[in-house]
């Protein structure tokens, strides 16, 4: 199985004058592009939040034209900058206190994770979230399985630290993950760069973000120009393996077994 994930495109409106909207849909533009060119293609496309800026209607209409060449869909977990209700619509989702969702056609299980609390940056997992985590991993456990987020629960030095509002939220979800052994990878986004680390039992990494002017860690002056998103290529056994891709230069780097 191979599946695409793409992160914090920070879309705005096709109408907007920020300097940065023209430059921001042509980087997702450019990444779509690249998708549509690898043969075989991904049998899924996931984007680990925030798909747009300001969680306004013509963001994700903008959005979702920008979306719409790709041929494998498009699974979605909300970042902090998107709007729910907005997001739901924009992508036929249904409503709901929180956007948590298992995926279960396909050889690996995968499970949407919702961060967010409204008005914050920083990350939140509840009781209640954590709860329909530990039943839903709990309901099939002999199956590999990829969790996919947008708040990492892990530090990043020196992008991303003490990401979580309560420490115990994210010290809660590494005890419900570490105890269910089926879990192969925990693949996250908001932190605009590439990383991946051993955590709760498991591999966790992150990707960098779709928009060039807000990513970090990246050597702009060989990949300034290139566009960065990620495959997972998953084995029969559930084994996770992870390509860097530098859209539109026929750039890649090794994959890592992670």
């Amino acid at each position: 199985m191979l599946i695409a994930q793409i992160s914090d495109s920070h879309i705005l409106a096709d109408s907007s004058d920020l300097p940065e909207a023209g430059p921001r849909a042509e980087d997702l533009r450019r990444c779509v592009a690249d998708i549509g060119r690898l043969d075989p293609q991904p049998d899924i496309v996931i984007h680990t939040g925030d798909t747009v800026q300001n969680g306004a209607a013509a963001d994700y209409e903008h959005l979702r034209k920008l979306l719409l060449p790709l041929k494998p869909r498009v699974y979605p977990t909300l970042g902090n900058r998107d709007e729910q209700t907005k997001f739901r619509e924009s992508f036929g989702m249904e409503h709901g206190p929180f956007l948590q969702y298992a995926i279960e056609e396909y050889p690996i299980r995968l499970i949407a994770l919702d961060t967010i609390e409204p008005s914050e940056n920083k990350g939140a997992f509840c009781t209640d979230r954590l709860r329909w985590l530990d039943e839903t991993l709990a309901a099939a456990p002999d199956r590999p399985t990829m969790l996919f987020m947008h708040h990492p629960p892990f530090d990043l030095a020196p992008y991303y630290l003490r990401g979580y509002r309560n420490p115990a939220d994210r010290d809660a979800l590494a005890t419900v993950i570490s105890r269910h052994r089926q879990v192969r990878r925990i693949i996250c986004g908001h932190c605009h760069s590439i990383s991946h680390t051993d955590w709760a039992g498991t591999e966790a990494s992150t990707t960098a973000s779709i928009a060039r002017d807000v990513r970090k860690g990246v050597d702009e002056n060989r990949f300034g120009d290139m566009p960065i998103y990620q495959l997972h290529h998953v084995a029969g056994d559930g084994t996770v393996t992870t390509e860097t891709r530098y859209a539109g230069s026929g750039l890649r780097s090794d994959r890592e077994n992670l």
